[in-house]
């Protein structure tokens, strides 16, 4: 998720000082193949780290901040480039938040013991006695 990260940085960043429309293209075709490699990813990391209701409201959270992201985006991206007179700096900033994503991503530990339990995320729950089951 890092390496993802870190060559969607470098795309954003590079977008952002390129006049020339097709190399600014391909930089920004460069950003989204690191932006759609992480998104398989990031789903599975609340089950590395949680288990249970946990890693559901793990789940949740990513969610929802990404959703915050989607609405709060634009308008901060509308409100640099008012300030600035351009997109360079609301790009730079994406970049930024991808590089800190991805420090955010190496600095995690992982737990494989909760990827491997009964009670993880993606395995059935054990069967208790004396509950039917429909």
């Amino acid at each position: 998720m890092a390496i993802a990260l870190t060559v969607a940085s470098a795309g954003i960043a590079a977008s952002a000082g390129l006049d020339n429309p097709v190399e600014k293209m391909i930089a920004l075709s460069i950003a989204g193949f690191g932006i759609f490699g992480c998104l398989p990813v990031i789903w599975t990391l609340p089950a590395a780290f949680l288990s249970g209701a946990a890693a559901a409201g793990g789940i949740a959270a990513i969610n929802s901040l990404g959703n915050l992201a989607g609405f709060f985006g634009p308008y901060a991206m509308g409100w640099i480039k008012d300030s600035t007179g351009g997109f360079g700096a609301g790009l730079l900033c994406l970049a930024g938040a991808g590089l800190v994503g991805a420090t955010a991503a190496l600095l995690l530990h992982h737990d494989a013991s909760l990827e491997t339990s009964a009670g993880g995320v993606g395995r059935a729950a054990p069967a208790r006695p004396g509950v039917a089951e429909y």
